[in-house]
């Protein structure tokens, strides 16, 4: 049973800012371009016969595009351990409403997400021996990429592999246009 979310793809141009930011450093697991995504929901694994359902109950979701904004860096875990360094979202209004019309749409096969949803794309995991990341968070605290316009979620599919998780769009909804 595959592992699924439902997120966006990044534009080329945001994804290739995003990997410049990477500098070595013990324990940081840096993304490759292929996994640079913003998920809206995670969902977990279903099997074949409720992943058809959900594909075509996401096609009823209707919600008009509108454009986002990568701003600023944060991390997950605590400043002694953190565990997932992120780039946010500018005003990420728009993204938390577009996240409640899915949980709604998705509640037959998904429970009720009970985690605060923060909009970001990870840029890295870390490991035991990371140790601080304000050096970074620092040089990077007034991140601000170009926005874009958000056309279309992706149903995507999660595999774990040895280089980290590999991901795959399982289908495709565009948004309607301005």
């Amino acid at each position: 049973m595959p592992r699924l979310f439902i997120g966006l793809e990044l534009p080329t141009a945001q994804a290739q800012a995003l990997l410049a930011l990477a500098e070595p450093g013990p324990g940081l697991r840096w993304q490759s371009a292929a996994q640079l995504h913003l998920t809206l929901r995670f969902i977990g694994e279903l099997p074949d016969a409720q992943v058809e359902q959900l594909a075509e109950a996401l096609h009823r979701l209707q919600a008009s595009a509108f454009d986002v904004q990568v701003g600023g860096v944060g991390y997950f875990g605590s400043p002694q351990r953190p565990s997932i360094l992120w780039a946010g979202m500018v005003e990420p209004a728009q993204l938390r409403a577009l996240r409640e019309r899915i949980d709604r749409l998705i509640s037959p096969w998904c429970a009720a997400d009970p985690q605060r949803f923060v909009p970001h794309v990870t840029l890295a995991r870390c490991g035991s021996e990371c140790g601080s990341l304000q050096p970074f968070l620092q040089a990077q605290r007034g991140l601000l990429l170009a926005p874009w316009q958000v056309t279309e979620l992706c149903l995507f599919a999660s595999d774990a592999g040895p280089g980290g998780s590999r991901y795959s769009v399982l289908a495709r909804y565009p948004l309607e246009r301005k």
